[in-house]
């Protein structure tokens, strides 16, 4: 007769510790478990960081062919940007072709590594790194632990401490610094391994996700720990300590024979895949029920809604037709439809903003042009886009029209000009991604629609305004950055102010706030910009010549191939900024701050430096011709191939520079000789031996002439012509 098969799950049969000689000891575990999660650990950053370091690495090489990101890469720069706080300006839109397939190979591969090791768990128990070092991961009443078991037992391992870390990283107030992040990170991932080793060898995630890890013998658990026969405990029953590990297809069933017949065992998992979840037809009544009675409440909340809203509907289409009406047919008077068309808005039907602004495209009457401001501007920013495209078609009926008819369209013009400029400023603070782009607002001078743009001091952050006409704007200490709802600078939810191809022809934006503002490919001739606060500010492509930039704070900033010939930048603080081929001929740069700043190939010719830092710039191939270089500390400054011909250099700083091809062809480093008033007697000065080259190495240096020669020996310079 065949006895009842009594199985004890595996937790209960043995541990480590019950089998001497056959397994390690618990520090030895210890130490096989963490060394195998570094190795994980370190295989997945790996696989991420080797790419995108190979990628970023020919991104920086100069001169490079680059085509749009590739959608993958975007997708996750979208993704991963607000959580971590990025710089919604930083994000990367082209790259190298093959940075491109790199940066996408971080994406694969990190998947493909995690996958590869859930998938080993899931079907043998271990990783690369586990089979290394002898180490299997099993179920308590399995062998292998499954897909589910497996993904609860890594999200467990790994999820839990990166939220953890990830929330202390929020609320301590190291957002967004993402080193920190890393490191809250790291310790977490160490703390979690450590926390909860207990002599039973289990970590908190391998109870929670019902596992084990053990150490195998010969690379395999074995099946059965199992004395021989005459090797029975002293009660003379067979030893139930015993390590019981299925095998053969059956994967996850544990058999056990007793008499010729098999037994098989269901784990709960492996009963519930086999027959189905226990007891589940009992409550299909009870699912029925509900799902009827979720679909009759809501027919019945249909129904009722259906009731109520026509007539709330009926009420407001008839309040809305009549003021149409009267606006229309019945006002006998214009006092009627000034009321009316004032009702109108007071409504707040979206139906009134584009039958207004149609009103106002079509009056031929001045006086209801004033009512007609008033009502739009009651309606705010929701009549921000008709009246933007209202003022995009009345730009080009002027152009069209001859003078004798542009009268009425130059006065709805200054009304929709006006109405704009009034939202803006009863609405400021609250603009964040307000779309102007293309809207005239330029100054008009003695004309029917004379208008100038004035919002000083006003909150304008976050409005775009590409390729709009701003000329002769007064934008005086106006606001165009926030910080967004989070209150720290530099990270993804920052209202950023788009002027990217705007005209701002002698705008004033004097001590404007301008952090991360966009001027790309913008007009600023003779734009007066002194005093503002711009780091990061983007200047790219810019037409600045001839503008302010007195005392402004410019740290950071971007002028690669800008335009600002003739430009003022008179204690400007221009602290690690690139001008990468910008154009500063004739510009003035007076005790400006240039330290570690980018001015590769960049047109300084008769720029005036006099007393300026360029402390660590990067000068080379920099066209420096006839420039004022007096007193200018150029201290560790690379000017390989720089052209120095014809420029001042009384009182030059050169500790450091890289001076290698730098052509000094009729450069002066000494004072000239003063010319004497009767033409007859002359004071000659003694010659300057403070030593002010002093290891500067000229060697390299091409075009010294015997006069400059002199000068650099005897200031202590290096030249194969001083050891003569």
């Amino acid at each position: 007769m065949a006895q009842t098969s009594h199985s004890q799950p595996i937790a209960a049969q043995a541990s480590t510790d019950r089998l001497p000689g056959q397994l390690p000891t618990a520090r030895s575990l210890a130490w096989r478990r963490l060394v195998a999660g570094g190795l994980e650990l370190g295989l997945l950053v790996g696989s991420v960081i080797l790419p995108w370091g190979l990628g970023a690495a020919v991104r920086q090489r100069p001169a490079v062919e680059t085509v749009p990101l590739n959608p993958g890469v975007v997708a996750v720069q979208n993704a991963i940007a607000r959580p971590l706080g990025l710089p919604r300006q930083r994000e990367i839109a082209e790259v190298p072709p093959l940075t491109n397939v790199l940066w996408f190979g971080a994406l694969v591969l990190p998947i493909a590594v995690a996958g590869s090791q859930v998938y080993g768990l899931a079907r043998r128990g271990k990783t690369l790194p586990k089979a290394w070092l002898g180490l299997q991961v099993v179920a308590t009443e399995r062998s292998v632990p499954g897909l589910r078991a497996a993904l609860v037992r890594e999200m467990g391992r790994w999820g839990v401490p990166a939220a953890g870390a990830y929330g202390i990283w929020l609320a301590s107030g190291a957002f967004p610094s993402l080193p920190w992040l890393a490191g809250l990170a790291l310790v977490g991932g160490v703390g979690a391994a450590l926390w909860g080793q207990r002599p039973s060898h289990r970590a908190w995630y391998d109870r929670l996700a019902g596992t084990r890890l053990v150490v195998v013998q010969g690379g395999r658990v074995p099946v059965r720990y199992s004395p021989d026969s005459d090797n029975d405990n002293s009660n003379g029953r067979r030893d139930s300590s015993v390590l019981v590990m299925p095998s053969g297809p059956l994967l996850g069933l544990t058999t056990e024979e007793y008499g010729g017949l098999t037994a098989i065992v269901l784990s709960p998992e492996d009963s519930a895949q086999v027959l189905g979840p226990k007891g589940w037809r009992q409550h299909l009544p009870v699912i029925g029920g509900v799902l009827t009675g979720v679909v009759v409440l809501a027919g019945v909340g249909a129904l009722w809604l259906d009731r109520r809203l026509p007539a709330a509907n009926g009420n407001q289409d008839a309040l809305f037709l009549a003021l149409v009406e009267n606006l229309s047919r019945n006002a006998t008077s214009f006092s009627d439809r000034q009321a009316a068309a004032l009702a109108l808005a007071s409504t707040e039907d979206p139906r009134a903003i584009p039958l207004l602004v149609d009103m106002l495209a079509q009056t031929d009457d001045p006086r209801l042009l004033d009512t007609l401001q008033q009502a739009l501007i009651t309606l705010g920013p929701p009549a921000i886009p008709p009246l933007q495209r209202l003022n995009l078609a009345l730009a080009n009926d002027l152009l069209a029209l001859p003078l004798d008819q542009q009268l009425i369209p130059q006065l709805r013009q200054r009304t929709v000009k006006r109405t704009l400029a009034k939202i803006l400023v009863l609405h400021n603070g609250n603009l964040n991604q307000v779309d102007l782009s293309g809207t005239n607002l330029g100054y008009i001078i003695e004309s029917p629609d004379a208008f100038t743009l004035v919002l000083e001091q006003q909150n304008l952050a976050g409005v775009v305004w590409r390729n709009a006409i701003l000329s002769g704007a007064r934008l005086r200490k106006a606001t165009l950055f926030d910080p967004g709802a989070d209150g720290r600078r530099d990270t993804f939810d920052d209202w950023i102010t788009d002027f990217s191809g705007s005209d701002l022809t002698e705008v004033s934006l004097v001590a404007a706030q301008l952090r991360h503002t966009i001027f790309r490919n913008t007009s600023l001739l003779r734009a007066n910009l002194s005093n503002a606060i711009a780091p990061y500010a983007d200047f790219t492509g810019a037409n600045a010549s001839s503008a302010w930039f007195i005392a402004a704070d410019i740290r950071h900033g971007v002028f690669d191939g800008t335009s600002l010939v003739g430009a003022d930048f008179t204690d400007a603080d221009l602290s690690q900024a690139s001008l990468v081929a910008a154009r500063l001929r004739q510009a003035t740069l007076i005790a400006a701050q240039l330290t570690e700043a980018d001015l590769t190939e960049t047109d300084l010719s008769e720029a005036n430096f006099s007393a300026a830092n360029l402390n660590g710039a990067t000068l080379r191939q920099a066209n420096l011709s006839d420039s004022w270089l007096r007193g200018t500390d150029l201290s560790g400054a690379n000017l390989e191939g720089a052209n120095l011909e014809g420029a001042n250099l009384e009182g030059i700083v050169l500790s450091g520079a890289n001076l290698a091809g730098a052509n000094f062809a009729g450069a002066q480093f000494s004072p000239s000789a003063p010319v004497p008033e009767d033409g007859f007697v002359a004071t000659i000065a003694e010659p300057d031996t403070g030593g002010a080259l002093t290891g500067v190495d000229f060697s390299k240096a091409i075009n010294l002439q015997a006069n400059q020669l002199e000068y650099v020996c005897g200031q202590g310079g290096i030249h194969p012509a001083c050891r003569n």
